[in-house]
């Protein structure tokens, strides 16, 4: 008997990465023509709107993650570990992103590619180490059911890695050379601000349209392990 797994819905599909690609390059183009510089950074200071939206994203996938660890363990359905899973990856993909454009943007402002000194350069580093340490441990348990267990709990420090990342120019009295937070400076002048937040939406919806495809790739990955197993 034919049997029928719809995974894609195409006019969504279409419409959605149509919207996406659109967002993205309305974003790139106002963030390298629109707002002013800072004269003291010349126009390296535009990896400003690419590196503070990354940067974002890369530290909201792995609370998503933690979200979906605990709805796993909880339920112990396998759909939550894929969700959980997926967010991970996508975290660790833009936290790449992070790492190539911040020592660019450190360079023009503080004449180093790498402050040792800077508290959120430290954890945001530990944080790449923690989800490397989370796929590494995922791949070596052949068991999913262990799998998605041990995976659970390592979502737990991917996350604490996370908040302490994003806490660090906030609760560190001394963090260092890097700015604080975007959202608490009052004097940032409004192109820079409207530049700033059309990147951070841009690069939300790249993430969750990653997000869709991943888990589809996941999704469509388990069915074929399903079938072939029925048919060995």
């Amino acid at each position: 008997m034919e049997r029928k797994i719809r995974i894609f819905h195409p006019v969504f599909d279409i419409g959605f990465y149509l919207f996406v690609c659109m967002s993205l390059v309305i974003a790139i183009i106002t963030s390298l023509v629109y707002p002013n510089v800072i004269l003291e950074q010349g126009l390296s200071h535009r990896i400003f709107y690419l590196h503070v939206p990354v940067a974002w994203v890369a530290l909201y996938g792995p609370i998503l993650s933690f979200i979906f660890s605990l709805i796993f363990l909880f339920t112990r359905n396998l759909f939550w570990d894929r969700l959980a899973f997926t967010a991970n990856q996508l975290s660790f993909l833009f936290a790449v992103g992070v790492l190539f454009s911040g020592p660019i943007w450190a360079y023009s402002a503080w004449g180093v590619p790498w402050d040792k000194t800077d508290a959120r350069l430290q954890s945001f580093f530990i944080l790449c180490i923690s989800l490397v340490s989370y796929f590494i441990f995922r791949y070596l348990v052949p068991s999913k059911a262990k799998k998605a267990i041990l995976s659970a709990y390592l979502s737990v420090l991917c996350a604490v890695s996370a908040i302490l990342t994003w806490g660090a120019i906030r609760w560190i009295e001394n963090p260092g050379n890097h700015p604080s937070s975007v959202l608490g400076k009052g004097g940032m002048d409004s192109d820079m601000k409207q530049s700033m937040w059309l990147g951070v939406i841009a690069f939300h919806f790249l993430f969750l349209i990653l997000f869709l495809v991943s888990n589809r790739t996941e999704k469509i990955q388990d069915i074929r392990s399903k079938l072939k197993a029925e048919l060995d």
